[in-house]
């Protein structure tokens, strides 16, 4: 089945009006300074180097990586290309699968009796992409020319969809005023906050009442190294203004915590900074429970997956 597709696709690819003719080759050795590969289909694309390997999901990832590498280095094209493809119903996909998945964006790319007769009938290479949107496959027929590429030179149809507190996030940012986050925008992203993160009984009403927006900045601060959404002149200066507030000290064991994650060590050892904390932590702390506790770990998770105990920690910091 491997030979009959790679024969299959070097035929669709000559008779493709994108391709350079005579430069499409099947299943011999291409020989370069860093070493060499046999791929399964390689042509000029667009005026580009392509390579099309097929996985029928018997590929060793070890391979996979290698062969990724190679072309990587090399400035050719690369693409992964399934047979009838179906999307599990339960499960992960093969680890065979996950990999070249992830490799193209969070792509899979198939070919199946309709895009080959598609492909014959149009004279253009016809794949079918598939990609995930949040727990739901999607798939839509693609040419080669309507597909982007990556950096490293692997093909994606449909970019993937950021996580969600990376886009909050940046929608976060993009609300911001020199006094902090612009009341309007602030309503909709504390009622985007309340309902993704799921904190029983709260609502924009509380988030507001603990200064949800002020903690949301100050941590910003520390990731970015420099004020986000202040006035102030400095990272001394913001800790110093957060912490000065009252109803703010039931957050400094996480924003310490949170500090000593994003490398900002530095500015806790200030003595007006370090005051401030001894003051605070009289104060009952909130906790990984809490409504700071649970927004901080959807929004930062990267930052503190590097606890052992997660936010648990900032509890005794």
């Amino acid at each position: 089945m491997h030979a009959k597709i790679k024969h299959i696709v070097g035929e669709l690819l000559t008779n493709d009006q994108h391709t350079i003719a005579g430069s499409v080759v099947v299943d011999e050795y291409l020989i370069l300074e860093n070493g060499r590969r046999r791929p399964d289909v390689r042509a000029i694309y667009d005026g580009m180097p392509l390579v099309v390997e097929v996985q029928l999901a018997t590929t060793q990832i070890s391979i996979i990586v290698q062969r990724e590498d190679f072309y990587e280095n090399a400035s050719i094209r690369l693409i992964w290309l399934t047979w009838n493809f179906e999307p599990p119903t339960s499960g992960r996909l093969l680890s065979s699968f996950e990999d070249i998945f992830y490799s193209h964006d969070k792509n899979l790319f198939s070919m199946d009796d309709e895009t080959i007769g598609l492909s014959r009938q149009r004279r253009e290479v016809i794949l079918r992409a598939f990609w995930l949107d949040g727990d739901a496959w999607h798939s839509k027929l693609v040419t080669i020319s309507d597909l982007n590429w990556i950096e490293g030179g692997r093909a994606y149809a449909v970019p993937s969809r950021p996580p969600w507190h990376h886009d909050f996030l940046s929608r976060w940012r993009g609300a911001l005023g020199e006094k902090g986050t612009k009341w309007k925008e602030r309503e909709i992203l504390f009622g985007e906050l309340v309902a993704k993160v799921a904190i029983p009984g709260s609502d924009v009403n509380e988030l507001h009442a603990l200064d949800v927006d002020a903690l949301i900045n100050c941590m910003l601060s520390l990731v970015d190294g420099r004020p986000v959404g202040s006035r102030q002149q400095n990272l001394v200066e913001v800790l110093n203004s957060f912490l000065n507030v009252e109803r703010r000290q039931r957050y400094v064991c996480l924003i310490r915590t949170f500090a000593q994650l994003t490398n900002r060590d530095a500015v806790l050892e200030i003595e007006s900074v370090r005051n401030k904390i001894a003051k605070a932590r009289t104060v009952p702390q909130d906790d990984r429970q809490s409504v700071s506790g649970k927004i901080a770990l959807a929004l930062f998770p990267e930052i503190f997956s590097s606890l052992d105990a997660t936010p648990a920690a900032y509890r005794s910091a």
